[in-house]
């Protein structure tokens, strides 16, 4: 379960990266931008007592430059990306997974969470492996010791672990009805006149396919979905139809809509929808403690400090994969 939740919390740390920046939306509301007040030597962040020094953040520069660079070049650093170069928007999104992870450790205490031998055992492996795969280069760039990579192994770990332990009580029933995924053909119309011309000829026998293909205003004529995702006139018209079944004229904020059901119930992606729906809710209940916590937490930030990292900076051999020796060792 903990290791599941490993891979659920890696989703939510991606999800609030997007809410916004410890460094300029305010990721961490409570940020102050420091210099050296409060910060000491390599200390680049600190959350309540949670502290993130520049080598452990160093540990993530050069796994996204390994991730970009083999797929961009090294050109693509100083590329304007909406304002920002590429390599600010990349050291943001860093240090605000960083931030995430480490804001989630604070909760270990009020829930009881730690690592047990067995885990701490892991993590020692894991920094191991990672650690000793290093070149006395890159260990001398980015002023790495095995204690920086157990750290942020070890907060890896006990953040899922913490994930898990606030969700555990969580709902996991879910009906069939309430998954449903369904498949219709639709026909997409942005005048009642049109509309009612087009199901006149369907009331006549026309092939709906057909007749889709040549007056639809939208292209995709077939669509595959659960119970939420289209207007709520769409949804209640769709999902009240059996196999065959063609609508009526269905009305909606955006235009008109006239639906065939070509599959009322498909249980494999049933199925698959109830784990994602029982994943939502543990995310929302979590989302709900996290932002609690990030609202009452006051951070500081070391810009100076972070200045003074550029991905050009190392042209060398880049290290192994660190999140991908965390699945080898602690992941399932």
């Amino acid at each position: 379960m903990a290791q599941r939740a490993g891979k659920r919390i890696a989703v939510f740390l991606a999800a609030a990266m997007l809410a916004g920046s410890l460094t300029g939306c305010g990721l961490l509301k409570n940020t102050e931008i420091v210099f050296t007040t409060g910060l000491s030597g390599d200390q680049l962040f600190k959350i309540g007592k949670s502290v993130c020094t520049l080598p452990e953040a160093m540990i993530y520069v050069m796994d996204y430059q390994r991730q970009y660079e083999g797929v961009y070049g090294v050109e693509m650093w100083e590329h304007d990306f909406g304002g920002v170069t590429f390599e600010e928007y990349v050291k943001d999104t860093i240090v605000d997974q960083l931030a995430s992870m480490k804001a989630i450790t604070l909760l270990a205490g009020d829930y009881g969470v730690e690592l047990d031998s067995s885990e701490e055992e892991r993590v020692s492996e894991a920094a191991d492996a990672y650690y000793g795969a290093l070149t006395e280069d890159q260990i001398r760039y980015m002023d790495l010791e095995l204690e920086d990579v157990e750290a942020l192994y070890r907060d890896h770990a006990l953040s899922g672990k913490v994930y898990e332990e606030i969700t555990k009580d969580v709902n996991t029933e879910v009906s069939d009805d309430e998954a449903r995924i369904i498949t219709v053909q639709q026909i997409y119309l942005d005048s009642p006149e049109t509309a009612q011309s087009v199901k006149e000829q369907l009331d006549a026998g026309r092939d709906f396919a057909s007749v889709a293909s040549a007056y639809s205003q939208n292209s995709q004529i077939t669509w595959t979905f659960g119970r939420g995702e289209h207007d709520e006139a769409y949804d209640e018209a769709a999902f009240a139809l059996e196999n065959d079944q063609v609508s009526g004229i269905v009305e909606t904020a955006d235009g008109y809509y006239i639906l065939k059901c070509m599959d009322n119930f498909d249980q494999e992606a049933t199925e698959a929808n109830k784990v994602t729906m029982v994943e939502k809710r543990r995310d929302e209940l979590f989302e709900s403690v996290y932002e609690q916590l990030v609202a009452e937490t006051p951070s500081q930030f070391s810009r100076k400090l972070w200045e003074k990292v550029h991905f050009a900076d190392w042209t060398g051999e880049l290290p192994p994969d660190f999140l991908a020796i965390y699945e080898q060792y602690l992941g399932e």
